[in-house]
């Protein structure tokens, strides 16, 4: 005859489940008869942090659709002010046209240049070559300093 390992003959098939030393997990353990606020106690930690986690995760995710929102704003910023700088350009090369300008110069009574002026570029030197360039007499450094000469006055229309 077999006998199972369950019942045993003399105990109670449900004796070996509630007994306190049985570890075999959450089945059979009765947690109604022992002590809540142990359990309590050993779950608060455990709460604690799962809340300060779920928190922390809701801040950032928070913080993530803000920058999200200011990132959209920037690139529609950005787009318009491509399109200024596009219609900028557009002027620009309008205002500078040879042709309108000397439309623009007839009309406002500007004759063509009967004499032409070349002026040196000014020379970056050091300070020592500057000094000397003055004791040798320095018209150059003069002018350059004092800006163009003033011309004569050639007429009415200036």
């Amino acid at each position: 005859m077999s006998v199972s390992n369950s019942i045993l003959p003399g105990k109670d098939r449900y004796a070996i489940r509630r007994s306190p030393d049985t570890r075999g997990g959450w089945i059979g353990v009765d947690l109604v008869g022992q002590d809540g606020s142990q359990h309590a106690r050993r779950l608060l930690p455990l709460l604690l942090f799962a809340l300060i986690a779920a928190l922390g995760i809701s801040a950032l995710r928070i913080d993530l659709i803000k920058i999200r929102y200011a990132m959209a704003s920037v690139v529609e910023q950005e787009a318009a002010l491509l399109e200024e700088q596009r219609n900028l350009i557009v002027r620009r090369r309008q205002l500078r046209d040879p042709i309108s300008l000397a439309v623009q110069a007839r009309a406002r009574g500007f004759r063509p240049a009967t004499q032409i002026i070349v002026l040196r570029e000014p020379t970056n030197q050091s300070a020592e070559a500057n000094r000397v360039m003055l004791e040798r007499g320095g018209e150059e450094l003069r002018s350059i300093a004092a800006g163009s000469p003033a011309l004569p006055s050639r007429g009415p229309w200036q």
